[in-house]
């Protein structure tokens, strides 16, 4: 299982990643890349087994492993049971 090191976590428009979003959204720095996340508790509604949105803002600093990775319109998500 690959383990990922949250380096910084931004809260942005979803409309600054697609004209379609209209949710805050997190980008998501870590060691192995950039990735995005809905906000803590909305859900990613095109997969079926995908968890809401994750609090990595509490995870700077701190190395996580549990998570999928999901390609999507464009963007890599990153996607951990709460």
């Amino acid at each position: 299982m690959e383990v990922y090191e949250i380096l910084s976590v931004k809260i942005v428009t979803g409309q600054s990643l697609s004209p379609r979003w209209h949710n805050n959204m997190q980008i998501i720095e870590t060691d192995k890349g950039t990735y995005i996340d809905n906000l803590v508790g909305a859900q990613f509604g095109y997969f079926n087994d995908a968890e809401p949105g994750y609090n990595w803002a509490s995870m700077v600093g701190q190395k996580v492993s549990g998570v999928k990775v999901y390609d999507h319109a464009n963007y890599k998500w990153l996607n951990k049971k709460s």
